[in-house]
C-alpha cells in the first residue's frame, strides 16, 4: 500500500517538473508577416555584457538597469516596398546572377524586414537596411539583403544578392535544436566606376542555447526561447585587378523569441574575440507603449504683439498639458522651428501671422501620432505708425478708479470690439484680451499694486491708432 502511495507521488512530482519546465516552441506561423510593427528601444549594454550573453535552461535575462528611451520601429514590408523589381533586377546582375535567376529570387522573396541599422561595406554607408526573407512551414530564408547607399551623391536603392539562402530558423524552434547555413554573394563594381571586385563567404552556425524569462524595465516576458548565432564571414576585396584584401569578421547574433510577438522581443549583437569570448555591442527589445488622446494645446498669451525700439516683437509660445515628444513651428514668416515643448520666437515685420504646429509622440504606437494647431496673431509696429489717443476722448470709461479686484471697461458702440493690453510700469504686457460695446468687467486680482496702462486697438479696423487709459490698482 505504501509502495503504490509513493509511486503516486512520484508520478505527481513528474508532471509537475514536466509543467514547470515545458519551453515554448516557435512555430512559423509565430514569425510576423508585411504589416506587423513593434517599437523597440535601443541602448548600450555597458555593464549587462555577462547578463545578456548567459544560457541554458530556465535563465532569467535581467534588463531592468538599462535605462533611458531611444526608441524607433522595426516593421515588416512588401517586397515592392522595400526596393522596387526593376531596381533589384538591375542591381542583381552585379553580383554575377543572370536575369532569369534574379527574377527566380524575386519571385521566390516573400517580405522584408526593415531595420534601423547602418553598415559600413568598403568606401560605402548603407542605409535603411532590409533584411529580404522567404518564409515556408519548416525554415525562415534570407535571400538578399536591400538598402540606400549614396552614389555621386545620390541616395541610390542597391542590393547584395546571396547565391545560396541563408537559413535563420528551423521551425519548430525549440530548445537545443542547432543547424548550419552557408551563403556566399559578391559585387563587381566596375559598372559603377570603381575597379573593385567584392566576394564573402559567410558561415552561420545557429544553437537555440536558452530559455526562460526576459525582464525589462517596462515587460516581463515569461518562457521565452533564445537563439545564438555564431558568424563567420570572410571577405575579399580585389582593386585594380592586383592588390587583394582579404578581412574575417567573427560575430555573434542573439534572438529572444516569444510566441506572442511576431518578430523577437530581443536582439543582441556583437564581436566574438580571439579568446572566444563575447564582446556585445547593441541591443534592442520591444517596448510596449500606446499614445496617450492628445490633449495638448499652445497659447501665445495674447493675440496682438508690437514691434518696440528694438524693430523686433519677441513671442512666447506656452504648449500647455504638454504629452507630445516633439513640436515642429512653422512660425509664419518662413522660419520652422522644432522643441520639446514651449518655444519663442522674434517677429521683425508687421503683418498677420498663422503660426502652425505639430505635436508629434515618437515613443508610442500608432506610430508618429501627431495632432496640429494654427494659432493667429498680429505683430503691430507702434515705433513708426500708431497714434495714441486718450481713451477718455473717445469716450471709453474706467471704474472703479483706483481699483482691487476688477474693473469694469465701457467703450462706446461706435469704437466696435476691442483688443485690449494692460501693460505695467516696466513695459511688460501682464494680461491682455478682446472686449465687445458696452461694459465688460476685467478681473485685476493678481495684479499687484501699482499703476497700470490700458491699451485699446479696434479689432476690425486697419489703422493702428491706440486707445490708453491709466489707472491704479490699490488692494488695501
Amino acid at each position: 500500500m505504501k509502495s503504490k502511495k509513493l509511486l503516486s507521488i512520484l508520478a505527481f512530482l513528474a508532471v509537475c517538473l514536466q509543467v514547470a519546465t515545458a519551453q515554448q516552441v516557435y512555430q512559423a506561423t509565430h514569425y510576423g508577416e508585411p504589416g506587423d510593427i513593434y517599437l523597440y528601444n535601443r541602448f548600450s549594454p555597458r555593464l549587462l555584457n555577462d547578463e545578456i550573453t548567459k544560457s541554458g535552461a530556465g535563465i532569467t535575462w535581467d534588463m531592468g538597469s538599462s535605462s533611458g528611451l531611444k526608441t524607433h520601429p522595426n516593421r515588416i514590408l512588401e517586397p515592392g516596398e522595400g526596393i522596387n523589381q526593376f531596381n533589384f533586377l538591375t542591381v542583381c546582375s552585379l553580383g554575377g546572377f543572370s536575369t532569369g535567376d534574379c527574377l527566380n529570387v524575386w519571385n521566390n522573396t516573400d517580405q522584408a524586414v526593415q531595420l534601423k541599422d547602418t553598415l559600413f561595406l568598403l568606401n560605402f554607408i548603407l542605409h535603411d537596411l532590409q533584411r529580404y526573407q522567404a518564409k515556408a512551414e519548416d525554415l525562415l530564408l534570407e535571400n538578399f539583403i536591400g538598402f540606400t547607399v549614396e552614389i555621386g551623391g545620390t541616395p541610390t536603392q542597391a542590393a547584395i544578392v546571396y547565391e545560396v539562402p541563408d537559413t535563420i530558423m528551423h521551425f519548430p524552434v525549440e530548445y537545443e535544436d542547432h543547424w548550419t547555413s552557408e551563403t556566399r554573394y559578391g559585387l563587381d563594381l566596375n559598372p559603377a566606376g570603381q575597379n573593385i571586385l567584392y566576394h564573402s563567404i559567410q558561415t552561420r552556425v545557429t544553437t537555440i542555447d536558452g530559455w526562460g524569462t526576459l525582464e525589462t524595465p517596462y515587460d516581463t516576458f515569461e518562457n521565452v526561447l533564445r537563439l545564438r548565432s555564431d558568424i563567420l564571414r570572410i571577405d575579399t576585396i580585389v582593386q585594380d585587378d592586383t592588390d587583394t584584401i582579404t578581412l574575417i569578421a567573427d560575430q555573434v547574433e542573439y534572438m529572444w523569441l516569444d510566441t506572442n510577438y511576431a518578430l523577437p522581443i530581443m536582439t543582441a549583437n556583437g564581436l566574438i574575440t580571439a579568446n572566444d569570448s563575447v564582446v556585445i555591442n547593441q541591443v534592442e527589445y520591444i517596448y510596449e507603449a500606446s499614445c496617450p488622446a492628445p490633449v495638448w494645446t499652445v497659447d501665445a498669451g495674447a493675440p496682438v504683439f508690437y514691434i518696440d525700439d528694438t524693430g523686433s516683437a519677441p513671442v512666447d509660445f506656452n504648449v500647455l498639458n504638454p504629452n507630445a515628444n516633439t513640436y515642429n513651428w512653422d512660425f509664419g514668416d518662413g522660419q520652422l522651428g522644432i522643441s520639446t515643448g514651449s518655444t519663442s520666437h522674434v517677429y521683425n515685420s508687421p503683418g498677420q501671422y498663422n503660426v502652425v504646429v505639430i505635436g508629434c509622440m515618437t515613443d508610442c504606437l500608432p506610430l508618429n501620432s501627431c495632432t496640429l494647431q494654427i494659432v493667429s496673431i498680429e505683430i503691430l509696429d507702434t515705433t513708426t505708425s500708431v497714434v495714441n489717443i486718450e481713451g477718455n476722448a473717445l469716450g471709453i470709461g474706467i471704474y472703479p478708479n483706483p481699483a482691487a479686484e476688477s474693473i469694469n471697461l465701457f467703450i462706446p458702440a461706435g469704437l466696435g470690439e476691442q483688443h485690449y493690453s494692460i501693460i505695467d510700469m516696466t513695459g511688460r504686457q501682464v494680461s491682455s484680451g478682446v472686449v465687445s460695446t458696452g461694459t465688460s468687467t476685467i478681473e485685476t486680482s493678481k495684479l499687484t499694486d501699482g499703476i497700470y496702462t490700458f491699451q485699446l486697438r479696434s479689432t476690425t479696423s486697419i489703422d493702428a491708432n491706440v486707445a490708453f487709459m491709466r489707472f491704479m490698482i490699490k488692494k488695501e
